[in-house]
């Protein structure tokens, strides 16, 4: 049974194999038919346990007697199975199976030491000794077995080619023939014991001197090199039991065993699928099959000269058991539909023209977000449920189809834009983002109060006319105003540049020099672009030209701390963007003096 427990072993290791991952394109276990056909076939060793009947009793008054020992030797076995199999539960990896197995086996069966002495009777009716011994005794058995499988099978699937299935349960012998041939000899001798000239059975250990012998160590002792063959047959053609080397008339035959015991079979394999419908069965088997022989009743392997029955016929119990490779091929039939091929079939598809994901019964995901495409909103982009699949990138609760700041974190009440000073105007309107101001001058404040927002206001802090940029008229003098209105000329840039152009340096120059007087002077450098690309590229677009601006007055030697930058993208234009001249125009940044 040592076998039986490696078998276990191996089958109980690849049961721990990992089966739950679905693969697009083929079909799960839960998915394939419950109906199955198994036929297998099967080859490998054969031993039997045997157990010979006492059948020393059927001699009789035996002494000095051994009816021998059996080897089994030489064994192989082959054979096939068909089966039919039933898969039951949602994920089908359990089941019964039914069928019929034929086997052909053969192999040498010897007797050894075969020497029996015991009481006779010879053709003239007188009492003797017959002593029989086997020279050499072996038959050539083949045998043939058909038995019903009643199973339990286990079958998992996983992946596209591969799966483990496993058979274990009773085997009903139905019939086991044994043909029999043997080239067997055997010497026959006697010896006759006279007590007042009346033939009596000497049944001591070691026989009279006095016995008259028939016997070949007797005939050799007494007449050295003389042929004891001849002798011997001599003897027989007068009618004695006796003979040397004498072979049996009849030197084949049959023995059939009891049917209806009933044995197991394990079969642990691996499943090559060739397709969903048809798969390949390669792994090992084990079937044990226990026999009966109720045949001994007055058995004699030989009794008279040339008789010969069997030595099958002297076994009254075997336990055969063969093991070895077992090659297969299941068939699945009347396998459910599966049209779109997704391994889900159609009555539980919940998409059945739609190759899905068994995960999701069938239906697809495209963007892999865990909504299958049916119910989201968003199907090609990766969302989330709370808004049906679609995203919401800055994770502000709106999602980016509503939200039009869809990468900065905003508000609801802003459309999901912020709002940093928290002025009631949302940044991307608010000319100053970082300082809470007034919506008639777009968030920015006007701190001395005289109509001019602080941003265009060059005094800030003291109220002053508008002509006069909010600063008191004795404020400005004469070089201020010139310098002022060099200033305010536009710089102008390239498509897609932010490269300063040669023609704008000396406006450069006097504001970096007008920066780098003590005087209380600031400036705020406002980016613009045309309307060529996306809103949020122009935006960035105006920033980079701003700070360039802002870079080359530092180089010149303005303070930095006096410097502001700001970038309106292509909101505010000074002339058309339809034609090229127009929107060279506004490929521009304009400097305000404080």
């Amino acid at each position: 049974m040592r076998i039986s427990k490696i078998l276990l072993a191996a089958a109980a290791t690849a049961l721990s194999f990992n089966a739950g991952a679905q693969v697009k394109g083929w079909l799960a276990d839960s998915v394939l038919s419950r109906f199955c056909v198994d036929i297998n076939a099967r080859g490998g060793l054969l031993t039997h346990d045997m157990t010979a009947a006492n059948t020393l009793g059927n001699y009789l008054n035996a002494v000095n007697s051994n009816t021998g020992s059996l080897r089994f030797n030489n064994a192989w076995s082959a054979g096939g199975e068909l089966q039919l199999g039933y898969f039951f539960g949602n994920k089908r990896h359990w089941g019964l199976g039914l069928g019929v197995s034929y086997y052909k086996q053969a192999a040498d069966i010897s007797l050894e030491n075969f020497h029996v002495e015991y009481q006779s009777t010879d053709f003239k009716g007188n009492i003797f000794r017959q002593l029989v011994t086997a020279n050499s005794l072996t038959e050539k058995v083949d045998m043939t077995s058909i038995n019903i499988p009643l199973v339990l099978k286990y079958k998992n699937r996983f992946s596209k080619r591969w799966g483990f299935t496993a058979d274990a349960g009773a085997v009903y012998n139905v019939q086991m023939e044994n043909s029999w041939k043997t080239d067997a000899s055997f010497n026959y001798e006697a010896i006759y014991k006279l007590v007042n000239d009346v033939p009596v059975y000497d049944n001591a250990t070691t026989p009279d001197p006095g016995d008259y012998f028939m016997t070949i160590a007797k005939y050799l002792e007494h007449n050295p090199g003389i042929d004891v063959q001849k002798y011997l047959d001599n003897l027989h053609a007068q009618g004695y039991n006796v003979g040397m080397n004498v072979k049996p008339t009849t030197n084949s035959g049959k023995v059939n065993y009891t049917s209806g015991s009933i044995g197991l079979l394990l079969k642990p394999s691996f499943n090559l699928f060739l397709s969903d419908a048809v798969a390949l069965d390669l792994g090992a088997y084990f079937n044990y099959q226990p026999y009966k022989n109720d045949a001994q009743q007055g058995y004699k392997l030989t009794n008279n000269t040339g008789e010969y029955t069997s030595v099958l016929k002297s076994v009254s119990k075997a336990n055969a058991q063969s093991y070895g490779a077992n090659i297969g091929v299941r068939i699945f039939f009347g396998r459910p539909k599966d049209r779109d091929h997704d391994g889900v079939i159609d009555r539980k598809d919940l998409c059945p023209d739609d190759s899905g994901s068994v995960l999701f019964q069938g239906c697809p995901d495209s963007d892999g977000d865990g909504i299958v495409d049916k119910n989201d909103s968003c199907p090609k982009v990766k969302g989330i449920a709370k808004f049906y699949g679609c995203p919401d990138s800055d994770g502000d609760g709106i999602q980016d189809k509503e939200d039009e700041c869809p990468f900065v974190k905003g508000l609801v009440q802003f459309k999901g834009c912020p709002d940093r000073d928290g002025d009631g105007i949302p940044d991307k309107d608010d000319d100053c983002p970082d300082k809470k101001g007034l919506p008639q001058f777009h968030g920015c404040p006007d701190t001395d109060g005289d109509g001019l927002p602080d941003n265009v206001d060059d005094c800030p802090t003291v109220a002053g006319p508008i002509s006069n940029r909010g600063c008191p008229e004795e404020k400005k003098d004469t070089v201020r105003v010139e310098i002022e209105a060099d200033v305010n000329a536009p710089i102008m840039f390239d498509l897609n540049k932010i490269t300063i152009k040669a023609e704008s340096l000396p406006t450069l120059q006097k504001a970096a020099k007008l920066l780098s007087t003590g005087q209380e002077t600031t400036i705020t450098i406002d980016g613009h672009t045309d309307a060529t690309g996306a809103d949020d590229y122009n935006y960035g677009l105006s920033l980079m030209r701003a700070k360039a601006v802002k870079t080359m007055l530092v180089a010149m030697g303005a303070d930095p701390k006096k410097i502001h930058i700001k970038g309106y993208g292509e909101k505010r234009p000074v002339a058309t963007n339809k034609t090229r001249e127009g929107r060279a125009k506004n490929r521009r940044a304009t400097m305000k003096l404080k």
